[in-house]
């Protein structure tokens, strides 16, 4: 049966369902089991991602021909109807959907026929349809984004463009209220997956989205709180006949204590923290069947909230996978029938000392054969940019590692060769290298391979179209700074020039020189950052946003991706850095 996707925004009163647990026994006889498949954070790994510690030595996960080839794989082996979905931030990534200005990640939804997808904080990270210079000016409430006049332009035409449902339920017009960042954008779809059976899918993400986005995309817009917005969507899906709820959550939140790596079971029967939490303990019985979750790029399977959720890491290493017990009388899921299974990993090859490649892990469904008309996409996109790729800027000598939210050698990297950037060529406040670099660490997405590093490998681990600029920070503000990020944000930066010591126990932060000695409160310091974290990501803008215009001085690369790339061709080979800049006691 060709399924239909129907939406609206009518409301009515919501049906009450039975409760449920973590399995699927309980259903009645007869009842559909219905499989539901997802990703999240694919930021653009069209061609896969080096997963050594996962796929053993060597080793891929991941690539949209193999990515597809799964699906069809898991589709055909299921007992029933499947669901997939996605749940936000496919752009930004590989420079081959950041150059088609997300239209690849459309491409690749409307190829796999996804049923539904939701909005995340990056799909706010072109500001334009075409280059976006990415200035910032001096307003009264500080450093701002000078906004295009259509600055959700790519995001509207990729929502234009898509043969599947985009929902969006806690983004609304700051001014008018109506839901939807971009037209096209729905607050929730009906999914007739056959037999009788709709799925009413909705989605929200994160609050902070202004925040740990481009800020010039989020202009105008307000982000509402996503337990109230789902709530106030659930009538409308139930009177449309949604026997079953599934939520795509790209918000924050990951297990409570949480363990390094995958678990061996593939499961991970934990609490959730954050916005998730809040969806999953937020709702009875009855309400919300599935939470389908993004943005942490976490491994998620089960839980011990109310409310079962999942995610599968990030860039399309691996498949969310769960089933659903319908019950063949109220079409709504059966009481016990929600059962979350462990992430199918996207393998290239079955490889007994890997992790998840074999058949030691219990999410491991074979190798599924690469799928032509996916690998066309893929190939297709890659010769956009393949003059770029083929442009060799250095030498690895090792591997030089990220990991996110954590200190990672390829991030104190990027600091070092920061640093170094400030030179008086490009107009800087003073003579190279300055004091202190710093960063968020979101900034670097990926690890650096030993070998040549070329030109698409800087764009896939430094994505973003962002700038740098040097500041005249005092000792005392910079502590300030550090201070707040640390302590208040909760957020690990990347350093060069000294050492953060972070007294976790008794709070607050102390900054050292590079010569091990407590930075000079009274002494000026050259600093140089981002753009992104001046005009107010991860809240920076807190900070210094007071500082006047002769404190700052745009620096002329057009983006410190290139002021890196410059950096790195004059050193020729790169070796990682050395870890312990920042020091918890």
């Amino acid at each position: 049966m060709r399924r239909t996707v129907v939406v609206t925004l009518l409301a009515a009163l919501a049906c009450a369902g039975a409760p449920r647990g973590g399995g699927e026994g309980g259903a009645a006889p007869g009842a559909v089991t219905l499989t539901v498949l997802s990703t999240n954070d694919f930021h653009g790994a069209l061609s896969g991602v080096d997963d050594p510690d996962l796929a053993g030595p060597g080793g891929r996960l991941g690539g949209v021909e193999y990515l597809a080839g799964m699906v069809s794989k898991l589709r055909a082996e299921a007992p029933g109807p499947t669901l997939l979905l996605d749940a936000g931030d496919c752009f930004q990534g590989e420079l081959a959907v950041n150059a088609s200005e997300g239209m690849a990640c459309v491409r690749m939804f409307n190829l796999l026929k996804y049923d539904a997808v939701t909005i995340g904080n990056h799909e706010f990270d072109y500001l334009s349809c075409g280059p976006d210079e990415q200035t910032i000016e001096r307003g009264p409430e500080g450093w701002v984004t000078k906004v295009p006049p259509d600055p959700r332009c790519a995001l509207r035409k990729a929502v234009g463009e898509a043969r599947y449902a985009v929902v969006s339920a806690n983004v609304r017009d700051a001014a008018t209220g109506e839901r939807g960042p971009v037209p096209g954008a729905r607050p929730y779809a009906i999914v007739d997956v056959g037999g009788g059976v709709k799925v009413g899918v909705t989605g929200v993400v994160t609050r902070s989205t202004p925040m740990v986005s481009n800020p010039g995309g989020a202009s105008g817009l307000s982000f509402t709180d996503p337990v109230l917005e789902v709530r106030d969507v659930l009538p409308g899906m139930r009177a449309e006949g949604a026997g079953v709820i599934v939520v795509l959550a790209h918000v924050t939140g990951d297990c409570r204590r949480r363990e390094a790596g995958i678990p061996a079971d593939g499961t991970t029967p934990c609490k959730v923290t954050g916005e998730l939490a809040d969806l999953a303990d937020g709702f009875g019985p009855g309400e919300v069947d599935l939470i389908v979750a993004g943005h942490s790029h976490v491994f998620l399977a089960g839980g011990k909230n109310r409310v079962p959720v999942m995610e599968g890491v990030a860039q399309g290493r691996f498949l969310g996978h769960a089933r659903i017990a319908v019950d063949p009388v109220t079409r709504k899921a059966a009481a016990g029938g929600v059962r979350v299974l462990p992430p199918v990993p996207v393998c290239r090859a079955e490889d007994g000392a890997s992790r998840v490649c074999s058949k030691s892990y219990p999410g491991f469904a074979g190798v599924a054969s690469p799928d032509a008309e996916a690998l066309r996409l893929r190939e297709e996109a890659d010769a956009v940019v393949a003059g770029t790729c083929r442009q060799v800027v250095a030498t690895a000598t090792a591997d030089i590692v990220h990991d996110r939210g954590r200190e990672s050698a390829l991030a104190n990297l990027a600091m070092d060769l920061m640093r170094e950037a400030a030179t008086p060529e490009t107009g800087a406040l003073g003579p190279a290298p300055a004091d202190f670099a710093f960063m968020n660490m979101g900034a670097t997405r990926d690890s650096l391979r030993t070998g040549p590093i070329s030109a698409c490998d800087l764009h896939r681990v430094w994505p973003f179209e962002d700038r740098l600029a040097e500041l005249s920070l005092t000792g005392e503000e910079l502590a300030s700074l550090f201070g707040f990020v640390t302590g208040k944000v909760r957020k690990a930066l990347a350093l060069s020039g000294g050492t953060l010591v972070v007294h976790g126990g008794r709070g607050g932060v102390e900054l050292l020189d590079a010569s091990g000695k407590p930075v000079d409160p009274a002494r000026t310091y050259r600093v140089v950052t981002t753009l992104y974290l001046l005009r107010g990501g991860d809240r920076v803008n807190e900070v210094l946003g007071h500082l006047p215009p002769e404190r700052v001085r745009i620096l002329s690369y057009p983006t410190y991706r290139d002021a890196l790339r410059l950096m790195m061709s004059k050193r020729g080979r790169i070796s990682p850095p050395t870890l312990g800049r920042i020091v918890d006691r």
